[in-house]
């Protein structure tokens, strides 16, 4: 006989319940209680790694875990993370509301506040990094509050068969686009996408090898070299322990007769700037990949201010895709979900507070700017919208801001001194 919880009494359920949320209970069928989850396979990287990598992620048998170990270590550059946590940040910063005719719907608008919903945006934003990502939720139906978004990992994911592996190189595996998994299984990207970290590998590796060599060059040339010479065995056994007790700088001993020649490459015009040149032509083929300018994350030395606002249109146009990105998922994937939790949301749709992502700033300048034309603006809107504390009939709200009284200026009631007349001092006769 199968178990219903429904045919508990009230109190034995409400234990129940909270038991299973105590233990963090996953629902029998879960998709990622089928994998068994690795360690990242960490080694150090080259062109020709990334380059495998990517030949045996293509492949009819979607083989992804050598990519996404490459990605896990790929991302420890602090340049690239950052810019794709400002990507991010700028729409989990940005409220959503679920709206229904215009008006917000507060049960499905709160969904908002809890952990569970910003795990998925992210994770589904995510996807533009990464490429394709399969979420699982296990979410609240309306009233409780308690949920959970687990990712299932990449590497066990073969969305060309729609299938999550027990182990990451299996051929057979789980078949999350049939019921029961179809019901609480969400998929963002194309099955093919490996996302934009992908672009940015290699300039990362050249990045590590660019500073690998400096170090090299500052280990051989940033400290100065010690040259000893010797006309006896003795006097060479004295030299020898001076100079490797005095410090870490290298030192030859050597006999009187011979030579030694550095070949200094600073000493032909160059230097080690060539490091920093080419560690920098990384960071913004990194910025550029990402952001899709570099002016928004580094100082310009050489431009002008067109320039600069053009890749700030840029840098726009790529958040406003973000924003448009994030508004299907949730009204085409997302919306079905909750349809079946009991949410209101056959007629409603998702959308941002802030419309059409101005800033408040920019939004006031607009707004001022409208009511300088003489085009008439309700009061209401003002309170409103900029959220100000609107006043009570009889409420004292100070004097006129908009004209105030300069204390050093003269008072309009004075009589002017008439021509030929002496002015006098206050106070005195």
């Amino acid at each position: 006989m199968a178990f219903n919880i429904k045919s508990l009494s009230t109190g034995l359920k409400n234990n129940l319940l909270s038991l299973r949320d105590a233990m963090g209970f996953r629902p029998p069928n879960t998709v990622i209680n089928h994998v068994t989850v690795r360690p990242v396979h960490r080694q150090s990287q080259d062109i020709q790694k990334w380059r495998n990598a990517l030949i045996v992620a293509e492949q009819d048998s979607q083989q992804r875990q050598p990519i996404f170990d490459l990605y896990a270590d790929i991302l420890l550059d602090g340049r690239l993370k950052a810019l794709i946590n400002q990507r991010i940040t700028r729409i989990t910063n940005t409220p959503l509301i679920f709206q229904n005719k215009g008006k917000r719907v507060d049960l499905v608008s709160d969904l908002t506040k809890y952990s569970f919903f910003r795990d998925f945006t992210t994770e589904s934003l995510n996807a533009r990094f990464y490429g394709h990502s399969l979420q699982e939720l296990y979410w609240p139906a309306p009233g409780e509050k308690k949920g959970v978004t687990n990712l299932v990992p990449r590497k066990h994911v073969k969305p060309k068969f729609g299938i999550v592996t027990k182990q990451a190189y299996d051929t057979k595996g789980l078949l999350y686009r049939e019921a029961p998994y179809n019901e609480y299984c969400i998929e963002v990207g194309k099955s093919d996408d490996l996302g934009l970290i992908l672009e940015a590998c290699p300039y990362v590796i050249f990045k590590r090898g660019g500073f690998g060599d400096w170090a090299e060059f500052a280990e051989v040339f940033g400290m100065p070299f010690r040259w000893a010479t010797y006309n006896n065995e003795q006097s060479r056994g004295i030299l020898e322990k001076a100079l490797g007790e005095a410090g870490a700088a290298g030192f030859v001993v050597a006999p009187e007769d011979a030579k030694l020649e550095f070949h200094n490459p600073t000493a032909g015009g160059q230097s080690n700037d060539i490091f920093r040149f080419l560690i920098e032509a990384c960071n913004q083929e990194i910025s550029v990949t990402i952001l899709g300018n570099t002016m928004t994350t580094t100082e310009a030395k050489h431009s002008g201010y067109a320039q600069s606002e053009t890749q700030w249109k840029t840098q726009d146009e790529i958040h406003r895709d973000d924003r448009a990105f994030v508004l299907t998922v949730l009204n085409e994937q997302l919306n079905d979900y909750l349809l079946r939790l009991g949410y209101p949301v056959k007629k409603g749709e998702w959308c941002f507070e802030d419309g059409d992502g101005l800033s408040l700033k920019e939004r006031l300048d607009i707004d001022i700017r409208i009511a300088e034309r003489g085009v008439p603006i309700a009061m209401d809107y003002w309170y409103e919208k900029y959220m100000l504390p609107k006043p009570k009939p009889g409420e004292d709200v100070g004097e006129d801001s908009n004209d105030p009284e300069d204390p050093n200026e003269p008072d309009d009631d004075m009589p002017e001194d008439k021509p030929g007349t002496a002015k006098r001092t206050p106070g005195k006769p």
